[in-house]
């Protein structure tokens, strides 16, 4: 188990994955707070729109040195201020939504920061947030200006596979640990998130999956290569089979879902002892 299943998981709830507690979408909506105070704990600093605290640059450099200890504690801190995600599969994914409402399709922030696209309605969404902070949206109007188009149960689970058909990993954004408040699709390099993972080896956190190959089924079309986003999926040449790197392979199931032979199947993390404790 991953550290925010050691910290918010719950026996009694989806064998411990932090994600499946349902306590941990039950947010309060509003703080009563005296004139003219401002925002605290994880909320701290986005008045003007930023926080303060530990940053993907303290991140950076304590990788430039090699110092991971250092690491794990930026990154434990970042998550307990709300700054942090993780990596889910397409049948996780679905699990959440049962659990969390409001549901709220919105415009994805990386996307027009990366791209320029501004997403204004419903059919352009690539972005989902959840939970009760979804009643207060019109705290941040600049996040929000494309609107929100909210849905039910049934319906956010077809929008979201239809983003895992397109080739988007889904990934939970925390909002104050271990409130979970967004449910990204993201891609590389579109998304800051796999941007960071990819490029710098910071960022989400590897999912509790890790895929593997079957070479019986496998005959080598290359689709499963052409969904990842982690850079851990390639043909093999010699066998003309697919080859997964498990240790860059984060479990987001997109290889899973796209393979027509069911050749690809997702192993629960802690059973491969080589990857069991690698979370970044």
């Amino acid at each position: 188990m991953c550290f925010l299943c050691e910290q918010f998981g719950d026996a009694k709830h989806g064998n411990g994955l932090w994600y499946l507690n349902p306590t941990n979408y039950a947010r309060n909506m509003y703080k009563l707070r005296a004139p003219g105070e401002g925002l605290k704990g994880a909320e701290a600093g986005l008045e003007t729109g930023a926080r303060s605290g530990p940053s993907i640059r303290d991140l950076m450099e304590a990788v430039e040195k090699g110092d991971y200890s250092e690491y794990d504690r930026i990154q434990k801190a970042m998550l307990a201020r709300g700054q942090g995600s993780q990596v889910v599969p397409m049948a996780d994914a679905d699990k959440v939504l049962e659990l969390c409402s409001p549901i709220g399709l919105i415009a994805c922030i990386c996307r027009k920061d990366c791209r320029a696209i501004d997403e204004r309605n419903e059919l352009e969404y690539t972005c989902m947030g959840m939970g009760v902070g979804m009643l207060k949206w019109e705290r941040w109007p600049e996040r929000y200006k494309g609107g929100v188009k909210f849905v039910n149960i049934d319906e956010a689970k077809e929008w979201n596979h239809e983003m895992d058909r397109r080739g988007f990993v889904h990934i939970l954004m925390l909002f104050g640990a271990p409130y979970i408040g967004g449910f990204c699709q993201c891609d590389y390099p579109d998304c800051g998130a796999v941007r960071n993972a990819v490029d710098f080896g910071i960022g989400p956190i590897k999912g509790h999956y890790v895929a593997m190959v079957d070479y019986e089924k496998c005959n080598g079309c290359g689709i499963c290569a052409q969904r990842c986003q982690w850079g851990a999926l390639k043909f093999e040449v010699t066998n003309e089979k697919a080859n997964i790197d498990v240790f860059k392979c984060f479990g987001c199931g997109l290889c899973q879902t796209g393979c027509p032979r069911d050749a690809i199947t997702l192993l629960d993390r802690s059973s491969v002892p080589a990857v069991a404790e690698v979370w970044r």
